[in-house]
């Protein structure tokens, strides 16, 4: 037997149909549209498209307005923060005595023929340290802005016989500077200076003699790692002799020096030095104190 042919129920055909034919294309459309306004709202005017045009072209030029001052504020910042560092400059030039700002050999002649010196003279530092406070707050952070804000806190500190706060201060800047960048050797040698310089007992302001911070080592430490990596630095070699001499290692000093003469006569030949030996400075400064420790020898 075949099987029986399923008739297919035309109910719901004839039901939509039915509908269609009902409601019509038209009232469909009206429905539809009833709810579209209800979704956005009452019905739309010319006039309010047109005040919604005028608001928004309102709000555009406050906008741009907005900008334009926010960029004006920003080059008067700039300006500021600008002229606030050449006024902390001008001052740091006017300091007669800046040890740490360049490098250390020119200093290293005077430090071994003075056995210390009892009490400091005021300069300019300390006149330069607001301004190049409102500098980095008003302006770009700036390496070198950073850099000369911690040698003006390091001298105005020592200016005043190693005063904690502002040595803090230098001390934070330093390492600020270390964590930005750590192929500058000028962060870690001048922060060097600071731990030895401050560390020793022998200095004084208004009549109070420095107990000195006892961090020797840490100078000692920043400078073998500077070698580490740069082996012809020569000031760190100067300053690391100039400590040895100071601390009374006066054998390990010579041999320092005797390592640093060796060193600018290889960079001689090397045509790194220009000028002839008996023109360089660094070099009549160690032929000077090598002669000078021969000399205290034979005392």
């Amino acid at each position: 037997m075949e099987p029986k042919k399923k008739k297919f129920s035309l109910t719901w055909l004839a039901i939509s149909l039915l509908v269609l034919g009902v409601f019509g294309c038209d009232k469909l459309k009206s429905i539809t549209e009833s709810r579209y306004k209800k979704k956005i709202g009452a019905e739309t005017t010319e006039k309010d498209i047109v005040n919604w045009k005028e608001k928004l072209e309102l709000e555009e030029a406050e906008i741009e307005e907005l900008e334009k001052r926010i960029r004006k504020m920003v080059q008067k910042s700039n300006q500021t923060a600008a002229l606030s560092w050449k006024i902390a400059r001008a001052y740091m030039r006017a300091g007669s005595s800046e040890k740490g700002s360049e490098y250390y050999e020119e200093a290293i002649q005077n430090s071994i023929q003075n056995d210390g010196q009892k009490g400091y003279e005021i300069h300019s530092y300390e006149l330069a340290l607001p301004y190049f406070e409102k500098a980095i707050q008003t302006g770009k952070l700036d390496k070198q802005l950073l850099y000369e804000t911690a040698v003006a806190y390091a001298n105005a500190s020592k200016d005043m016989g190693w005063e904690p706060k502002r040595r803090v201060r230098a001390v934070t800047l330093f390492k600020q500077l270390v964590r930005l960048d750590k192929d500058d050797t000028r962060f870690p040698f001048q922060l060097a200076l600071l731990y030895f310089d401050s560390s020793l007992k022998n200095e004084s302001w208004n009549g109070k003699t420095s107990d000195g911070f006892n961090e020797v080592e840490i100078a000692f430490s920043l400078l073998d790692q500077i070698l580490q990596k740069e082996p012809y630095n020569v000031p760190s070699r100067f300053a690391r002799a100039n400590f040895l001499y100071q601390i009374g290692k006066v054998s390990q000093a010579n041999e320092e020096y005797i390592r640093i003469k060796g060193i600018l006569e290889e960079m001689k030949n090397a045509g790194a030095i220009r000028e002839s030996l008996e023109e360089n400075p660094s070099y009549q400064n160690v032929i000077q104190n090598l002669k000078q420790i021969g000399n205290q020898n034979k005392n």
